[in-house]
């Protein structure tokens, strides 16, 4: 079995833009799984604090497809 220092090591070796392609496959495997049944109180008033923050000032949110393509401009010799 694969330890976790292993494995962070081995993902510290990739450039930015592969590391951002495992979160994002991580993610939507977590998404897709029935394991998060609940949200506990903590993490509620968290979401909902940001969830406030955001209607407040919608425009200090960035969206997915432009994050990640500044991502891809910054590092664009990682692609």
């Amino acid at each position: 079995m694969v330890n976790k220092n292993s494995i962070f090591s081995e993902i510290r070796k990739l450039n930015v833009i592969e590391r951002l392609n495992i979160i994002t496959d991580i993610w939507d495997e977590i998404k897709e799984s029935q394991e998060l049944t609940s949200v506990s109180e903590e993490d509620k008033k968290i979401l909902l604090g940001r969830l406030a923050n955001y209607r407040t000032n919608p425009e200090s949110a960035t969206d997915w497809t432009t994050l990640k393509q500044d991502i891809y401009d910054r590092y664009p010799d990682q692609n």
